[in-house]
């Protein structure tokens, strides 16, 4: 319907413009032609012509209203109707222009009196016609087809509206229909059906939408017959999944009996194997300490390298049990990296020697000491590796590399890499290493010994430690392998001495061939504060010294397989024998013929490759210090850690059901003159600490009758064993009792076996507490209550014994307290002034830390009581021991300015 009305309008308002156009067209052509009639009458001047011409020119054409004749200038001719009409909307007054293209000026000679006009553009204007057309025909046309369209309009309108009302009754309703019946089948009510009652499309799509109905009737019904089906296949499938479950569950619950049960099988058979190992490796390091001949002591070395190596392959058995099971505990300790590395390739180099391989542990600069890890993981991980190195290496180097892959303020990602020139790994065989109980198809253990483990709890070690291992290697050109871990970083402890400040600023010639060992020692001799003079040969030093450069000191570095090279032996031999500075020989040999031969040809000290910093360090000190240059075998003799009678008078009570680890703890013990009182069982232990006095026990957690918990709760039941040191003694490697041990009446613990040091100087931690695990003499320890007078201002034999029996250092040592100590002191009356309690112990701790290794007994006391009223915030006190630590230290610098 708005189609039409549109239509229509558009319609209306076309016919209208053509009316209007019409109109404007008849008038500008009777004005035209009215123009031409005019003309001959213009040019003649006759009036009454033109008047004729207008008014006949009305008759004919009624609808003119007037006519108006114009001269060319402008002047009225003729006027004929009239000369006005009214406003219309319409434009009804036409002109046209009386001219002519033909040249008259010859007629205008007849008619002197007339102006004679110009031409424009090539005619002749001679003046021009208006026509005025009455616009009222026109205006009642317009109306008449308004109404006309107006009427058909309607007409349309109307029949549209019947053909709407007659097509929706034939089309609205069944589509109607449909969709109600599509919206009920949507519901699910499939039985729902339109009645074909329609012809041509409709009708079709109603039978369409029928067909579709059964289509989807079919389709539901065949659906539920599935998901019956299915559910009851389910159902089926979940009664033999509960089956199953109950079966998993059952076999999960045999396979944590099975766990459980190899874990106690396990630290059974630790228990079982570590007590009787015990009691072979004690007594093996007791018999080497008699008198053997050369036989006797290799049979016992060989038992005491077996007992070694069957504990290594029990540990490894354990820590892979431990690491499957997820109970391995990771410390988080301060420790060193350079000592535990160092310590962990020391214990390899006799490995090494053995096939003259070249052991260099290469640690960076930048890598940081201090940090906080598992020590004791990382040096079975190192030790690992090497070992391996070392077993399928014949020739050439082993090289341990450690650097910083990246660093942070508080953690640091360690890269160690472990490289050697070996036979090396098949790539085919290098993703099968790390399994357990594998040593690949290349490597018998016919030929190399071992387990096949080491590889393996060395990866899951490494992942325990967010880290990770790889390898690279091919036959022949040997194999790498790389671990990365990450560590935290950890303040450095307060250094009692500048480690390098006696070796800073000395001529030191390091003469090394191999390129690897020479930065390794580079970097070492760079931590000690010393920076050498590097040799590439022995052939340069040589030359060096014909020339008359002197040095004050020659390090000079040997391989075993060079020193068999007879002109390689008599180059060394050469570079002794004309160096006027003392030789310290590092010799890749721990053969003591090797050893023996170096110091037979001059040099003055001779040790072991790979050396530590520190005895690197102590031996250059010895060396260059000494008022004569002490040989190994000069050192060793000297003062025994240990003295025999350092504990006389006390009372050891030894509680252990194993006979001969009774006798072990006995003779151990009494080499120290120690009172040993052995039991059996733990209520053997407990009436013995009610009857007799015992100043510290030992007690075995596994023995019958009463085990070491109950009878360590009953022993802090007895008067006398509230504060009586308990230390237990176990075997349990797996750590099932380490924290019932923590949280029972034990002070400590040990793991059998039992090293001697280990023993003595847990005795010594609660023996003797002052002296923070240090073995002490009698003639020299401070008794309590002693008198601070009484103790000597310096005591000489302390300064022998911390010093290594060097003279020159423990008195440099003494000369650097003597340079600080008057500072110190003031820095501590300057806190004490100002009430600073915190910093002023901290100042008093550092001070301490210095004394302590330089023998001065009383000032040393005197410092202990004032850190102690001051730890109180005891301000008369601290000022009382203030002034006596004033006294003291002048003492101390008149004895030192007396002794220069």
């Amino acid at each position: 319907m708005l189609l039409i009305t549109v239509l229509s309008v558009y319609l209306l308002i076309t016919r209208l413009e053509d009316l209007e156009q019409q109109f404007q067209a008849r008038g500008n052509v009777l004005a035209g032609q009215l123009a031409t009639a005019a003309i001959n009458g213009v040019l003649s001047n006759k009036y009454n012509s033109l008047v004729m011409l207008s008014e006949e020119t009305r008759h004919l054409h009624p609808d003119i209203l007037g006519i108006k004749m114009l001269d060319s200038h402008g002047l009225v001719l003729v006027q004929s109707g009239e000369d006005s009409a009214p406003a219309s909307s319409i434009n009804n007054i036409f002109e046209a222009t009386i001219t002519t293209i033909y040249d008259l000026q010859g007629i205008y000679h007849y008619f002197p009196e007339q102006p004679v006009p110009q031409p424009e553009n090539g005619r002749l204007n001679l003046g021009k016609v208006m026509l005025q057309l009455d616009p009222a025909p026109l205006l009642e046309k317009k109306r008449d087809i308004v109404a006309t369209t107006l009427i058909l309009t309607f007409l349309g309108l109307l029949l549209t509206a019947l053909l709407s009302l007659f097509l929706s009754k034939r089309l609205a309703k069944p589509l109607e229909q449909l969709t109600l019946a599509a919206r009920n089948l949507r519901q699910g009510k499939l039985g729902t059906r339109v009645n074909v009652n329609a012809s041509g499309e409709i009708g079709e799509l109603q039978a369409a939408f029928n067909e579709m109905a059964d289509e989807i009737s079919i389709a539901s019904e065949n659906l539920h017959a599935q998901v019956d089906q299915a559910t009851i296949e389910l159902q089926e499938s979940m009664e033999i999944l509960e089956i199953r479950n109950v079966e998993l569950d059952l076999a999960r619950k045999k396979a944590v009996e099975a766990s459980r049960i190899k874990s106690e099988f396990l630290a059974n058979m630790s228990h079982e194997i570590r007590t009787p190992m015990n009691g072979i490796l004690g007594f093996t390091s007791l018999l080497q300490n008699t008198k053997l001949d050369r036989t006797q002591t290799e049979y016992l070395e060989t038992i005491k390298i077996s007992s070694n190596n069957l504990l290594m392959i029990i540990n490894d058995i354990l820590d892979l049990s431990k690491l499957e099971a997820g109970k391995l505990v990771l410390e988080t300790r301060s420790f060193s990296l350079r000592q535990c590395l160092h310590n962990a390739t020391s214990l390899l180099a006799p490995m090494a020697h053995q096939k003259q391989l070249e052991l260099i542990p290469l640690i960076y600069n930048d890598v940081p000491d201090h940090l906080q890890g598992d020590p004791t993981r990382i040096a079975q991980i190192i030790t690992n590796l090497v070992n391996n190195a070392i077993k399928f290496t014949d020739q050439g180097e082993v090289v341990l590399r450690v650097m910083v892959e990246a660093e942070s303020e508080t953690k640091v990602v360690l890269k160690i890499a472990v490289t050697d020139t070996g036979i090396g790994i098949p790539e085919e065989e290098q993703s099968d290493i790390f399994s357990a109980f594998s040593q690949g198809k290349t490597f018998s253990t016919k030929i190399t010994g071992g387990t096949g483990l080491g590889l393996n709890i060395c990866k899951q070690l490494i992942e325990a430690m967010h880290g990770s291992i790889s390898v690279r290697s091919s036959p022949g050109n040997g194999s790498s392998f790389e671990f990365v871990v990450e560590l935290k970083k950890d303040a450095p402890p307060v250094s009692v001495i500048d480690s390098s400040s006696l070796l800073s600023g000395r001529h030191i010639w390091m003469v090394e061939p191999n390129s690897t060992y020479q930065m390794a020692l580079r970097n070492m001799l760079s931590d000690l504060g010393v920076a050498s003079h590097e040799f590439s040969s022995y052939q340069q030093v040589i030359t060096a010294l014909k020339q008359g450069e002197t040095p004050e000191l020659v390090i000079l570095a040997v391989t075993a397989r060079k020193l068999a090279v007879e002109t390689v032996a008599e180059e060394i031999e050469i570079i002794i024998q004309y160096s006027a500075a003392p030789v310290l020989a590092l010799l890749g040999s721990s053969d003591q013929e090797d050893i023996n031969h170096i110091l037979d040809l001059g040099a003055a000290r001779c040790l072991s490759k790979p050396i530590k910093p520190s005895v690197l360090a102590q031996a250059i000190n010895d060396v260059l210090l000494s008022d004569s240059n002490l040989q190994e075998s000069d050192l060793a003799a000297h003062a025994p850690p240990h003295p025999v009678h350092w504990l006389a008078d006390t009372r050891i009570l030894v509680a252990d059901d194993n006979a001969i680890n009774r006798k072990l703890m006995e003779s151990l013990l009494h080499n120290y003159a120690a009172t040993v009182i052995c039991v059996e069982d733990g209520k053997q232990a407990v009436a013995a600490v009610r009857t007799e006095k015992i100043d510290i026990a030992l007690i075995d957690i596994h023995m019958p009758v009463l085990n070491g918990f109950g009878a360590a709760e009953q022993i802090r039941q007895q008067p006398h064993g509230e504060n009586l040191p308990l230390i237990a003694m176990t075997a349990d490697a797996m750590g099932r009792n380490r924290t019932e041990i923590k949280h029972s009446g034990f002070n400590a613990h040990l793991i059998k076996p039992i090293e001697e040091e280990e023993l003595l100087a847990t005795i010594a931690e609660f023996l003797h507490k002052e002296f923070s695990g240090e073995f002490p003499l009698t003639s020299s320890r401070q008794k309590a209550g002693t008198d601070i007078h009484e103790l000597p201002i310096y005591d000489w034999r302390q300064a022998m014994r911390i010093t290594g029996n060097s003279p020159n250092i423990a008195a440099t040592m003494l000369n650097q307290l003597m340079d600080t100590l008057p500072s110190s002191m003031e820095e501590i009356s300057r806190l004490m002034g100002n009430k600073e309690w915190e910093s002023l112990w901290q100042s008093i701790h550092q001070l301490q830390g210095t004394v302590a290794v330089c023998a001065v007994p009383a000032f040393a006391a005197a410092l202990n009581r004032l850190q102690l009223a001051v730890q109180n915030e005891n301000a008369n006190a601290t000022e009382s021991e203030l002034e006596e630590a004033r006294s003291e230290m002048q003492r101390l610098i008149h004895y030192h300015a007396e002794a220069q």
